[in-house]
């Protein structure tokens, strides 16, 4: 509930903490609060019901809220609508994640929610971990390689704990992608998560497992469909056609993802990054002191960092350039002795699961 006092000094927001009174509010207009001895007309209008002071229940200002409150979702209640939801895990098994083939009939809109099961200690602590749900087309290749077409509904990341987006899907199959980013790699303390998917009309919704590969194919597609073409200044006529393209995503990532992409057809790419400046950021690969270089092979595209918040409730910068060029050589300069192609290395094998790993570009058809 909200309430406002007759003379509009007063702005209070009724809220229910369903853990009970174990976690109370403790500032203005909290239950012992002499602010209600003051002001009577609202004692008795708003405190009427009390039942205990263990119920949970309990107000606050206007202004705390805000500030002490990082986001507030909207229930939606449809009673005509459809809901399916289940219980899974990001990573049902070594190397695979869970995803959710998806059927429509008929031309359909849909909500869907994401929520991580977390501790209750996290539920008050940050996390390093972001959510992210997708929906998608794909086609499936050779040894469980994946190619995405469209992303026609995303949610936005940076929300540890839950997430949810909505949009309407044409009849035909899709694929529900749940994502647990965690930039970092540092342990989380659960990798459950519960979905719900609610549909104007009846869905067909099964379970799949799927390489965990695919979050470099979905990244790479991400940065295509909703990254901005950084264009180098002065560059000359040779430079302007040399199939050097390069992305900056900003679009759905609280922060920043850098593709690149070598569509030279005779001659490897040399790519030096520097992070100039950050603040409440880290980096994707690790021990880099700020610098990566890489050796991107003719007709290959490669995700050169991701850079994320920290913390969400903080703000941040990213600051940093590049350079580039193109060569037959196709080891890192001044690397003759163990014929580096990146530094820090990746992982190259035929089924790494690095998001860094440069990809083969070629086209591919909608379905």
């Amino acid at each position: 509930d909200v309430k406002q006092s007759n003379d509009g000094k007063y702005r209070l927001i009724k809220l229910r903490n369903p853990w009970g009174g174990k976690y109370t509010w403790i500032g203005d207009w909290s239950d012992d609060c002499l602010l209600w001895n003051e002001n009577p007309d609202l004692h008795r209008e708003l405190l009427k019901e009390k039942r205990s002071k263990r119920d949970g229940v309990f107000w606050m200002p206007f202004e705390s809220f805000v500030k002490y409150f990082e986001c507030v979702d909207i229930c939606k209640i449809r009673p005509d609508w459809y809901e399916v939801r289940d219980s899974g895990n990001f990573y049902p098994e070594q190397g695979m994640m869970q995803a959710y083939y998806l059927h429509i009939k008929t031309a359909t809109e849909l909500d869907i929610t994401l929520h991580r099961k977390i501790s209750k200690n996290l539920r008050i602590q940050q996390s390093d971990a972001s959510l992210c749900v997708a929906i998608v087309n794909m086609e499936e290749k050779a040894h469980q390689n994946y190619r995405i077409c469209r992303i026609p509904i995303i949610s936005q990341l940076g929300q540890p704990k839950f997430v949810s987006t909505d949009g309407n899907l044409q009849p035909g199959n899709y694929i529900i992608l749940p994502f647990l980013f965690n930039p970092v790699n540092k342990h989380v303390d659960s990798t459950e998560f519960n979905i719900a998917v609610h549909s104007s009309h009846p869905i067909g919704l099964e379970r799949r497992k799927i390489s965990l590969r695919i979050q470099r194919e979905f990244l790479i597609k991400l940065c295509i469909i909703y990254g901005e073409p950084v264009v180098k200044e002065n560059r000359t006529e040779n430079e302007l056609n040399d199939g050097v393209k390069i992305y900056e995503l900003k679009k759905y990532w609280d922060g920043l993802i850098l593709l690149v992409e070598n569509r030279n057809l005779n001659q490897n790419l040399h790519f030096h990054f520097r992070c100039t400046l950050s603040q409440n950021a880290c980096m994707s690969r690790k021990d880099s002191h700020h610098q990566l270089f890489d050796v991107i092979p003719s007709m290959h595209r490669q995700i050169i960092v991701t850079v994320s918040r920290k913390n969400s409730s903080h703000s941040f910068t990213i600051g940093h350039d590049f350079q580039y060029n193109l060569s037959s050589q196709n080891f890192i300069k001044n690397s003759h002795v163990n014929k580096q192609t990146h530094s820090p290395t990746i992982d190259e094998s035929i089924f790494s699961e690095d998001i860094h790993l440069p990809q083969p570009i070629f086209n591919v058809k909608i379905r």
